[in-house]
Parts: C-alpha cells; sequence; structure tokens
C-alpha cells in the first residue's frame, strides 16, 4: 500500500466530527468503514480526491477534492479515492 505524502481523508463515527476517527492516506481507493459516516475532513496538500456511493469506487465520483474541506453532518459515501 503506498501512503500519499500529504492528502488525507478524515472521517468520524459522529455524531457530527466527534467520536472514532479513521484517517484515510492510502494512494487509489479505499472503502469508508461502514460505523465512520458521523462527518469528515480532507486535508489537501498536494493530491486530489473523490468521494463514491459506491463501494470499490465504481461508477461516477459523486465528489470531487481540491483543496481542504470539512463538513460535520452526515455522509453517505462509500469509497474514497486518492490521486497520487
Amino acid at each position: 500500500m503506498i501512503t500519499a505524502n500529504a492528502s488525507y481523508f478524515d472521517a468520524w463515527a459522529g455524531p457530527g466530527c466527534n467520536n472514532r476517527l479513521e484517517r484515510y492516506s492510502a494512494c487509489g481507493c479505499t472503502n469508508v468503514g461502514a460505523s465512520q459516516h458521523g462527518g469528515y475532513s480532507f486535508a489537501y496538500q498536494g493530491q486530489t480526491a473523490a468521494a463514491y456511493n459506491t463501494a470499490n469506487c465504481q461508477g461516477v465520483a459523486h465528489t470531487r477534492f481540491s483543496g481542504s474541506v470539512q463538513d460535520c453532518s452526515g455522509f453517505g459515501w462509500n469509497s474514497f479515492f486518492i490521486q497520487c
């Protein structure tokens, strides 16, 4: 597994950006844990990313990230792809 030098996606169990945090920093596709949909942040450090409603980054990306962002409400993405 290759890890991105900087960009990463954090997902919290919730509610909101609280409780258990999982950090996703691997290059390529990673499935988001089923219990990690309370809130999220993406720290952009040079690698862009995309979020998918499906597992294994199948189909068309729902949301693309080219800058840092945080949203402490629930989200429905099931996988996340960091372009390295």
